[in-house]
């Protein structure tokens, strides 16, 4: 992919974060007038230096349980099979006029996340990125985090309630240790209503076998649109580096969403893999696991994330 051009500040040191182009077609697509203002506040919503930041993060990744890093079987332990001649034929809404809708402020804009455990927690990427978006258009934010254990989302996390307009809705479907075809087998209770827009976040638990991401997504993504056909815009992240003992697989794991995002070219690329590498040092961004983001590293993907909504 070709790198993001530009610069901004973000969280405690100024990261490279080169901005771009479609990365299919090399063409600027339409803009949400996202200002710099909203870059500023993820900064200041993490905005303590990086070392400490780094040992914050290294104590409570040495005291607290992390999720499991790679997935033991295809199926990570849902009991569903991904069908391989899923139908990849689908014809898609465009993104653009998805994410648009956004601008409608009298209407609730809903946002579905399918990932894993990189936005899965309070002060991770999914929650950076939104709590900025709704304060920046002035929206109250409703935010419904899964849980794995029941299989069900939680109770939702209100804040900016003040705010004028309808709500920002984000159901938050990222389920630690798992890849899409869990998603998938669990699709009637983790994506429960029609959304506007589905992020898709999975990959760094494809390791054991990379090829089948693609078709993961394409099997997600086709029962959504039996579901809601050509109603909805799709974004998917090339997920941050592993730097573990799984870094070559995961480069494996890239090269098959990049290929799959080539094939779909509906699907709107959030290049975090590339934010991360572009970056002056990269392990400043993730944890002792050398897998799962820091506060650093979290606000960078909020940040990309949130560049690839203005496109």
């Amino acid at each position: 992919m070709t790198p993001l051009r530009g610069r901004f500040l973000i969280d405690f040191l100024t990261y490279s974060l080169h901005m771009q182009r479609n990365p299919r077609t090399g063409d600027q697509i339409g803009r949400l007038d996202i200002s710099p203002r909203l870059r500023r506040r993820i900064a200041l919503r993490v905005g303590v230096p990086v070392a400490i930041a780094t040992a914050v993060g290294a104590l409570f990744f040495a005291l607290s349980p992390r999720p499991v890093a790679v997935t033991a079987t295809p199926g990570d332990g849902s009991g569903g099979t991904v069908a391989a001649a899923a139908d990849s034929t689908f014809s898609l809404a465009s993104f653009v006029d998805a994410r648009d809708l956004m601008k409608d402020a009298d209407r609730t804009f809903v946002v579905q996340v399918i990932g894993d455990s990189t936005g899965n927690e309070p002060g991770e990427w999914v929650d950076v990125a939104f709590r900025a978006l709704s304060e920046e258009l002035d929206r109250p934010l409703v935010q419904h985090p899964w849980d794995v254990l029941s299989s069900a989302y939680l109770e939702p996390i209100r804040s900016n309630d003040n705010a004028p307009h309808a709500p920002l809705e984000v159901w938050n479907g990222s389920a630690s240790g798992k890849t899409a075809e869990y998603s998938l087998a669990n699709f009637d209770t983790l994506i429960p209503v029609e959304p506007d827009l589905v992020i898709l976040n999975h990959g760094l638990n494809n390791v054991l076998e990379p090829a089948q991401v693609g078709e993961q997504f394409t099997a997600l993504v086709a029962e959504i649109e039996r579901h809601w056909p050509s109603q909805i815009g799709y974004a998917a992240l090339l997920e941050n580096p592993r730097l573990d003992q799984y870094s070559a697989a995961h480069d494996d794991v890239i090269d098959h969403v990049t290929g799959w995002l080539a094939e779909h070219q509906e699907v709107r690329a959030v290049d975090v893999h590339s934010a991360y590498l572009d970056s002056p040092d990269v392990t400043t961004l993730l944890l002792p696991d050398l897998l799962h983001p820091t506060p650093a590293g979290s606000a960078l993907t909020a940040s990309t994330v949130l560049d690839a909504l203005q496109r």
